[in-house]
């Protein structure tokens, strides 16, 4: 019962408290008022991603990993749980496992530029440079933003001077 509150009230109570406790970074009381709403949805989803937004910023990467990849496997159709579960990995456990999981991503979302620019980062960080630069170009042909992103992203840093000379850096001058 102590991972209760002690009075069960309607759940958008506990939701509106949950987010209360985690602006004061009382985060296991956040938990707790998460844990009192129901399972069906939309409360499952919802309590699921807070959870997750809960132990990112903990930098629990292992229940952050969990977590992401229940939520990848249960709506693959979305892909902001690929890239979360790719960043728990790669902080759990590896880059190349959270690669791995961008790879599958990528099949089951051929259009998306954030999976091609995360992808492009862990390429960079495994010294393949013409791999990481082929992922940067892909993404950016879908989305301009990621030139500005990729300038300013550490992972990159390898390429920076190669994403100049291609005139990246002028386009937000």
């Amino acid at each position: 019962m102590k991972d209760l509150p002690p009075h069960i009230l309607k759940p958008e109570v506990h939701w509106r408290r949950s987010h209360g406790y985690l602006a004061m970074e009382m985060y296991e009381d956040a938990k707790r008022e998460l844990r009192a709403l129901p399972k069906e949805e939309p409360w499952g989803k919802r309590s699921k991603v807070f959870f997750l937004s809960i132990d990112q910023e903990l930098e629990n990467w292992e229940g952050a990993q969990k977590i992401a990849r229940g939520l990848r496997y249960e709506f693959s159709e979305e892909v902001d749980w690929w890239i979360a579960d790719a960043y728990a990995t790669r902080r759990h456990e590896s880059i190349t496992e959270a690669r791995s999981i961008l790879l599958e991503g990528l099949a089951l979302h051929f259009d998306d530029g954030l999976i091609r620019f995360n992808l492009a980062c862990y390429a960079c960080v495994l010294k393949k440079p013409g791999e990481c630069m082929d992922f940067l170009k892909e993404a950016v042909k879908r989305d301009e933003k990621f030139k500005l992103m990729a300038l300013e992203d550490e992972d990159l840093a390898d390429v920076r001077e190669a994403l100049v000379q291609l005139g990246w850096g002028k386009v937000f001058a």
